[in-house]
């Protein structure tokens, strides 16, 4: 009997065991699949919007003020440029009676250098159209027929170089399908372009801005510092990827590729030198540590994500997040120029060694996704602060998340690109918007000298002054 309880207990106890190994199984499978399920914007690399319309942040962006919103009593003042008036359309408005007590006015009781002015724009839609008459000549001798052909500098399409230039506009830059071009052409214009010729013009513009692009990507490669990312495409019905770097002073360069590997990554960027600005992906690893800039606002989505763990795990988090602020606040001292790069350096290594005590704790926790960013921090440690040590570098890759933001919108309503013709049109055409909007180069103007150059034996004018980043 006693044997045979026993080994009874024996049973029990090894079964007892058996249910608590695979309680703590399900509860960690449970625990991963609450994490995933979890994931938005602030805690992970999903863009801002997959986020639900009711989402709220767990931290709010800036301490609420009380105020109303809008422009607020003392700020600069962004007045609209006046145009010069057309000839003839200049009006003066004038008083007989004074509105209050009905007094006669004249111009004696105009009180001079207070007068107002209020100016009306309106746009004239209406299309130059100029008839070229080419004749059929039949030759006299042989009986041939044959026409002139167009004066040098005509283009042979029935749009000229400015409506392609809006046309280009209006697909790359504000993302209408050619259908939606073609309908906004009629009704502004009362122009009627099919859909062939509008893809035409996307054609002619890839074409046309070619060498415009190769001169920024060469400045890009030679520029002191640089911003990469890349972000999801469709090609031909398959996964892409569309690649960037920039510059704030310069502008963009993008690059659509099939793989998002280190061989997609030095065709963006043949050669890697200046400070280079990126996130954590592995590709980008090949860049020499102490030139590569890693952004610390994706380094806070991965210190929140150890927050949302609660326990231990979210106490380590919410210390990492209080150092990613103590650096901020003293980098934002530093831009607002209450400091010098001197003091900006010593006042960082109190920082430092609070973010290198922290992920020297996290390689010794229990919980794996702790372990592997106090790992990662400090396999990286030295691509964490070039921008202590050098000029125009930035503690953030927002300047290539904002620049590569418009090809997002761009796949959101146009789905991607069906043909090597069109990837050249996105890739060719958002290099030449953004390094445009960084130089100050009014777009439709640029433009259409291109087309007009495609024609006439003018030159390509100019998209960015040499000097520039």
């Amino acid at each position: 009997m006693e044997r045979w309880v026993t080994e009874n207990e024996q049973r029990l106890v090894a079964e007892i065991e058996k249910l608590r190994a695979e309680n703590a199984e399900l509860r960690a499978q449970v625990a991963e699949l609450l994490a995933r399920l979890n994931k938005d914007s602030s805690n992970s690399s999903k863009p801002p919007s997959t986020d639900p319309p009711w989402h709220v942040k767990k931290k709010p962006s800036h301490v609420p003020t009380g105020r109303k919103p809008g422009g607020q009593p003392g700020h600069k003042p962004h007045n609209r440029a006046l145009l010069e008036p057309t000839a003839g359309e200049v009006y003066d408005c004038v008083l007989e009676h004074c509105p209050h007590c009905q007094s006669v006015v004249d111009e004696s009781n105009i009180v001079a250098g207070k007068e107002s002015l209020h100016q009306v724009v309106e746009v004239v839609s209406q299309p130059l159209v100029r008839n070229h008459y080419l004749p059929l000549y039949k030759c006299g001798k042989c009986g041939e027929k044959f026409r002139p052909d167009l004066p040098q500098g005509v283009t042979p399409t029935v749009a000229g170089p400015r409506l392609q230039a809006i046309v280009t506009m209006l697909i790359a830059q504000c993302h209408l399908s050619r259908v939606d071009v073609k309908e906004a052409i009629s009704q502004m214009f009362g122009v009627e372009l099919s859909v062939g010729a509008i893809h035409e013009v996307t054609e002619r513009a890839a074409i046309g801005v070619k060498p415009a692009v190769e001169e920024v990507a060469q400045a890009l490669i030679a520029a002191a510092t640089k911003h990469c990312d890349e972000t999801g495409w469709r090609h031909c019905n398959k996964r892409a990827w569309l690649w960037v770097v920039s510059n704030p002073k310069l502008g963009a360069y993008f690059h659509i590729d099939a793989r998002r590997n280190r061989e997609a990554f030095l065709k963006l960027l043949p050669e890697l030198h200046g400070i280079i600005h990126t996130d954590r992906w592995c590709v980008y690893d090949i860049i020499d540590a102490l030139l590569h800039q890693l952004c610390h606002a994706h380094l806070r989505r991965d210190m929140q994500a150890l927050v949302d763990l609660k326990g231990s795990g979210g106490e380590l988090g919410t210390a990492f997040l209080a150092a990613s602020d103590a650096m901020f606040k003293v980098w934002h001292r530093f831009k607002a120029e209450e400091i010098d790069r001197a003091q900006l350096q010593i006042d960082m290594l109190p920082v430092q060694a609070e973010w290198r005590r922290l992920a020297e704790l996290a390689t010794v926790h229990e919980h794996k996704k702790v372990k592997a960013l106090g790992k990662d921090l400090l396999k990286q440690w030295d691509s964490l602060w070039p921008f202590v040590r050098h000029d125009d570098a930035e503690p953030t890759n927002n300047q290539a998340e904002r620049t590569v933001r418009p090809g997002v919108l761009l796949r959101k309503t146009n789905g991607g690109t069906r043909c090597d013709v069109g990837a050249e049109f996105v890739s060719r055409l958002q290099s030449v918007i953004a390094t445009a909007k960084c130089q100050g180069v009014r777009l439709v103007d640029w433009l259409t000298g291109m087309f007009e150059a495609l024609w006439r034996p003018v030159p390509l004018p100019r998209l960015f002054a040499p000097h520039s980043g």
